[in-house]
């Protein structure tokens, strides 16, 4: 499911909140949920990071595909950088895509979309997505801005680039509380309620309180509940790449 286009000559007003989604919606589609029910799609920004390489490997042992927003120049430079195994960045970057996990972009360096320019949109958007195609051989079809926020004029572009803009219905605020308790409330708030629709879970792959001790238990407890683990491509029946 994804909310609907606006007229012109309509503004959807919201008041910008770290790590909530500000949606200013034009002639593109902001995705927030899943297509179906019982469907979870899990997603991780702002990585890669000294965590990631071992994440993907544990959520492949469990069969379970998540969705990697990834940066080129955030927390590390995954051009020059390596992980405390000495693995390069870029080799993490194929790590996921060889998993079977999607990799999609967060921009190149983290930058607020709104109130950008065209050419700086363009130039976050595709230094990223030839970073990715190098390590990959495919560049991403799908994206989320930093913040969640995005306007008129960056949706537009990211529209025209051929991305589809992805954020979230389930917000664990990792980065602010490193709480599990909290951010399984975040969870639960959401997915014990009836619902048409399935869900996609914000998280950060580059704190270890999320990758130790969130991740663990909110695969337990979706399969407690029956979900199905997919990466968001299949959650809003898209292709993952361009």
């Amino acid at each position: 499911m994804y909310l609907g286009t606006l007229l012109t000559s309509l503004t959807l007003a919201a008041t910008a909140v770290f790590g909530s989604p500000l949606l200013l919606k034009r002639d593109g589609k902001v995705y927030t949920t899943c297509n179906r029910p019982n469907e979870l799609a899990l997603t991780f920004d702002d990585g890669p990071y000294i965590y990631s390489w071992d994440l993907a490997e544990k959520l492949h042992e469990k069969g379970i595909k998540a969705t990697f927003f990834i940066n080129g120049k955030n927390w590390v430079d995954v051009q020059s950088e390596s992980d405390n195994g000495g693995h390069s960045y870029m080799d993490v970057i194929k790590h996921y895509y060889d998993l079977g996990h999607q990799v999609a972009s967060h921009t190149y360096e983290h930058r607020s979309l709104t109130g950008a320019s065209e050419d700086e949109i363009r130039n976050q958007m595709d230094t990223l997505a030839n970073i990715i195609e190098e390590a990959i051989g495919k560049k991403p079809a799908m994206m989320r801005p930093p913040e969640g926020n995005i306007d008129d004029n960056s949706l537009n572009v990211l529209t025209d680039l051929g991305y589809k803009v992805v954020t979230w219905d389930i917000d664990t605020r990792d980065w602010e509380n490193h709480d599990l308790s909290s951010e399984l409330d975040a969870y639960k708030s959401v997915m014990d309620s009836s619902s048409d629709h399935g869900h996609i879970a914000l998280q950060h792959e580059v704190y270890e309180q999320t990758v130790d001790e969130l991740v663990p238990e909110v695969i337990k407890y979706a399969e407690e509940k029956g979900y199905k683990f997919v990466t968001v491509a299949e959650c809003i029946d898209e292709p993952a790449y361009q």
